[in-house]
């Protein structure tokens, strides 16, 4: 096994790999075949695929969070951006559940209205509802306070 990796990913991670294969061996041994040296290589092959997965998984990750810094406001005390995460961060904290999740499907996984709508599993105006009341609880837990919270706001939450 190790020869097999050495000759797919390099001597550096081919003992990870044939270590690896011998342990899904050691698990499922039930299974294994008389004549085990193809299924092993089997094995083997998909612990390699798995190991690039894995790897493209975190360069787009990498990436993604690389975007996200560069595209952060230039300028401006780093430290005052800081605090406005970290409060918001607790704002978000602080909110039930149901709240949270309205606010980052729109907010943070960019979801429209009609699709965040699917995704509860409600209509678009019950999750507009639920989309205004989360802001105002969000504004609230902030300690501001919130530019709709006038008259026609009903002044109760669900």
């Amino acid at each position: 096994m190790y020869a097999y990796a050495v000759t797919r990913v390099g001597s550096a991670q081919a003992e990870e790999v044939a270590s690896e294969t011998f342990a899904i061996a050691w698990r499922r041994r039930e299974i294994v075949p008389d004549v085990p040296l193809a299924w092993l290589i089997g094995v083997a092959r998909n612990v390699i695929r798995e190991q690039y997965r894995d790897a493209l998984r975190q360069d787009l990750i990498a990436a993604e969070l690389t975007a996200w810094a560069a595209s952060a406001p230039a300028g401006g005390d780093v430290a005052e951006l800081i605090a406005d995460r970290d409060a918001l961060l607790r704002g978000l904290a602080a909110l039930p559940e149901r709240d949270r999740e309205v606010l980052m499907l729109l907010g943070w996984h960019g979801l429209s209205p009609r699709e965040a709508a699917d995704v509860l599993g409600c209509s678009r105006p019950t999750l507009t509802m639920r989309l205004h009341r989360a802001r105002r609880r969000l504004v609230r837990h902030l300690g501001g306070v919130s530019s709709d919270s006038g008259p026609e706001s009903g002044g109760t939450d669900e």
